[in-house]
């Protein structure tokens, strides 16, 4: 009658159970390639959900063991453990432990609170009856496994698989399994890594319930006996290092989605292709290890004594305690051999043998531009004891080098949809989290020419066009006084044709380039490729890259040469899922349009910049109102709040986004035809030779006093920016071009990324024909010192000149000279320029 009485008067309260199906555990943002490849996790839980179906059957049977021996058969309530409780408690006078089936656990964690009350305790008990009333037992099991806390920060067995032992759930052995078992009933004193000699009693504990129960038989429970503790911190370690990207990714969700970023469980997809990160990386890297290697060694990381030295394990420890950033590997010079050579060890007890050719880099650093004497001797740089890095080849061998003191960045696009493909910030993201990929503002040198061209091109210049290159002096007030630019070889070449001042990168065209097409038009016209008008100087310094641009600017502006003549917005994120693998947000489709406003503004921009965290989630976002996201960041939420906090997300969603047309398709393949050339044969040929292939374009750039090196370039199917310099704007060095310092990231990187694919054509638009020119005079010619170039058919030479030059041809070859050729006959003399 009580038991009745009592029933009828609590059920009604009890919440809906049916909430269950739809509870949303408190789970970490995590961050993907577009492969699905991680990147990086953030929040303070682990928790990786799993069905019933994933969990192997040691486990399900190690957590029945442990703490539910009747859960299949009993209604909810083990009667039995009841019965002891009660007894104990007539017994001591003190509530203790016993009683709660893993049921009850449910109902408990899910719905109530942890007080230790008769009237809690009442609750339970019939929430767990109505819970198996419409619950099936392996969904209970389930809700269970994904929810209980099992220590250093792991909630649910998945997660607990993961940070003990480094392994999916899935591969658990019994012994593992009955390790993780025994963690419900105190996480903190059967932790296997902080106690491990209580874990290991408790672990055998659940093994011999294991086998009381006939889960496993006596063989397979004297070996699980006999196994040691292997149980170690595992961090969460990402499949791809990409921290810069990371950050970027979260710190766009926290605009989004508001302050439920980290524990709301969103999957966020980026465009980053694993294969070009991982490529990324490299380069960068090697290219800062070669610049250093170029200007001397400034010493050991450390010594060590020799008793550490012949003590094995502490050499190991003395290593690992020793920073890596990058990828260095430090490493401790063993001995010196009489063949010149080093053997040196790494933390992990391989050794490797220097030869001379790798150490006679290392003359002594005097300074940025001054070396010490050249070394015969490895003894003259290396001795027993040095602690020096390495980097570590793919193919297993290392280099000696050393950590760099400058920085650089790289980022990779798509040009036809602006999506980001790879992105390094810096040399390591731990050793400084400045992203230069997408906040360094640096002047951009030389790189930025190709828009005075282009400007030129589209107010009526032709690439034949002639230009003097030789001293001038401007007197200009926006300069402060006189101004004398130069070349960055300091010789003069007289009348240069706009396509070879371009190859050849000279200064003094560029200056009297942007003279004669006017300054507020260039600064007008840069504008449409995405330069803001702020960060472009209104004076002839422009022409030689005197702007304020990142690298990410830098690589969506060449996108616009690269794919005809569309601007594009870099952009990085694919999609972001719920938990429950729902699209919340996904990136609209970049669609090309001919007619619409250059100048509009994007929505896709509002991925970059917002790096550092946004108080408010942006307009529009997804987010949930303050109620339900109070319970999105309480562990302890009730099954109805938090279901009814996940149906606040509401989906955001543009179908398409348009790319605009902000310059003509015949002008971008123009100067993606010089560009071409500067690759084949001009400033960034060393790429060109290393590549062996026709369709990469780009352009180098250089810094005053060289504080910056930069190379962006592409083909039809990518578009990688690659800088380098230093944050406190120190110079690089004597000698340090863009076509020294930062070329080689960017060849190293596309040797990864084009290599083995075939050549893609930049397939000439309608409009484009060829006219056979002179050299020196870049006018209609004919002779041996002529060559074919390319104009646009409305901005022709002078129509007589050509007649007289195909007559020239005619007289010279005693046949007729066509005039007409067909689209097919262009394409083929096209070819014939590079």
């Amino acid at each position: 009658m009580g038991i009745g009485y009592l029933y009828y008067t609590i059920a009604p309260t009890l919440p809906d159970v049916q909430q269950l199906r739809e509870v949303q555990l408190q789970l970490p943002l995590r961050i993907f390639t577009a492969e699905g490849d991680l990147i990086a996790e953030y929040g303070e839980k682990r928790r990786e959900p799993v069905m019933i179906s994933e969990v192997p059957d040691s486990l399900k049977n190690a957590i029945i063991a442990a703490e539910d021996q009747t859960f299949y058969t009993h209604p909810g309530v083990a009667w039995q453990g009841l019965a002891r409780a009660a007894f104990y408690l007539i017994k001591t006078g003190r509530k203790g432990p016993g009683g709660s089936t893993i049921t009850m656990q449910v109902a408990r964690n899910f719905f109530l609170t942890n007080d230790r009350t008769y009237d809690r305790k009442i609750r339970e008990i019939f929430l767990s009856f109505k819970i198996e009333s419409e619950l099936a037992k392996d969904e209970i099991l389930e809700l269970y496994i994904n929810k209980i806390y099992l220590g250093t920060r792991s909630y649910g067995f998945a997660a607990a698989s993961r940070v003990y032992y480094g392994k999916p759930i899935s591969e658990l052995e019994v012994a593992e399994s009955a390790m993780l078992a025994g963690l419900p009933k105190a996480p903190s004193r059967y932790n296997p890594i902080v106690n491990p000699e209580r874990a290991l009693i408790r672990r055998d504990y659940v093994l011999g319930r294991m086998v009381a129960l006939n889960m496993i038989d006596q063989a397979t429970y004297e070996d699980a006996r006999s196994r040691q503790v292997t149980a170690r911190l595992h961090s969460s370690e990402p499949d791809v290092e990409a921290d810069y990207v990371g950050e970027m990714a979260r710190s766009r969700v926290e605009q989004l989605f508001g302050k439920n970023w980290a524990n709301a469980g969103y999957r966020v997809f980026t465009s980053i292709r694993s294969d070009q990160q991982r490529a990324a990386n490299k380069a960068l890297r090697t290219a800062l290890y070669d610049y250093e290697r170029r200007h001397g060694y400034i010493g050991p990381i450390t010594r060590l004594e020799e008793a550490t030295l012949a003590d094995p394990e502490a050499l190991s420890a003395a290593l690992e305690e020793l920073s890596n950033p990058g990828d260095l590997v430090p490493a401790a010079v063993m001995s010196l051999g009489d063949d010149n050579t080093a053997t040196v060890r790494m933390p992990n007890g391989i050794e490797h043998v220097l030869p001379f050719e790798d150490v006679e880099w290392a003359r002594q650093r005097i300074s940025i531009d001054s070396r010490g004497d050249e070394i015969t001797q490895v003894s003259e740089v290396l001795a027993v004891g040095d602690v020096i890095a390495l980097q570590q080849l793919e193919d297993g061998s290392v280099r000696f080098v050393q950590e760099p003191h400058v920085e650089g960045a790289f980022i990779a696009l798509q040009p036809d949809t602006g999506e980001i493909t790879a992105l390094v910030g810096g040399y390591d993201y731990y050793r400084s989290k400045f992203n230069r990929a997408t906040q360094a503002r640096r002047q951009p040198g030389s790189t930025f020419k190709p828009f005075i061209y282009s400007a030129a091109l589209n107010a009526g210049d032709t690439t034949a066009t002639i230009y003097n290159d030789a001293p001038v002096v401007f007197h200009d007030s926006a300069l402060e006084g006189e101004w004398r630019p130069s070349n960055y070889s300091g010789r003069f070449f007289g009348p240069t044709r706009l396509r070879e001042a371009l190859v050849k990168s000279r200064n003094l065209v560029s200056v009297r380039v942007l003279r004669e097409i006017g300054i507020p038009y260039a600064v007008d016209y840069a504008q449409r490729f995405g330069f803001a008008p702020g960060h472009l100087p209104p004076d002839l310094s422009l022409a030689l890259g005197n702007a304020s641009v990142t690298p990410m600017e830098m690589s969506g502006a060449f996108a616009v040469f690269a794919n005809g003549g569309y601007k594009v917005t870099p952009h990085f994120i694919e999609r972001v899922e719920d938990p429950r693998g729902h699209v919340i947000y996904s990136t609209p489709k970049v669609v090309f349009c001919d007619d619409c406003d250059p100048m509009f503004a994007n929505p896709l921009a509002s991925e970059l910049g917002t790096e550092g965290g946004a108080d408010e989630p942006a307009s529009g976002a997804a987010t949930a109102d303050d109620e339900s996201l109070a319970a999105l960041l309480d562990e302890d939420a009730t099954a109805e709040e938090s279901a009814a906090a996940s149906l606040e997300l509401k989906k955001v969603q543009l179908d398409t986004v348009d790319a605009p047309r902000v310059i003509d398709e015949r002008n971008a393949y123009l100067m993606t035809s010089m560009m071409r050339e500067v690759v084949q044969r001009g400033t960034a040929r060393r790429a060109g030779e290393a590549l062996q292939r026709g369709d990469l374009a780009g352009k180098t750039g250089t810094t005053n006093n060289q504080l910056d090196a930069w190379f962006v370039g592409y083909n039809p199917e990518v578009v990688a920016a690659a800088w380098i310099g230093s944050d406190g704007l120190d110079p690089l060095g004597r000698g340090e071009a863009g076509g020294v310092a930062a070329l080689p990231m960017w060849t190293t990187f596309m040797a990864d990324v084009v290599t083995g694919t075939p050549e893609e054509e930049f397939t000439p638009p309608e409009g484009i024909t060829t006219v056979r020119i002179d050299r020196k005079t870049g006018e209609p010619g004919a002779g041996d010192n002529t060559m074919l170039e390319l104009f646009m058919e409305d901005n022709m030479p002078d129509e007589a000149a050509i007649r007289r030059a195909a007559a020239a041809r005619e007289s010279a070859e005693g046949e007729a000279a066509p005039m007409a050729k067909s689209r097919s006959e262009k394409v083929e003399e096209v070819e014939q320029l590079f």
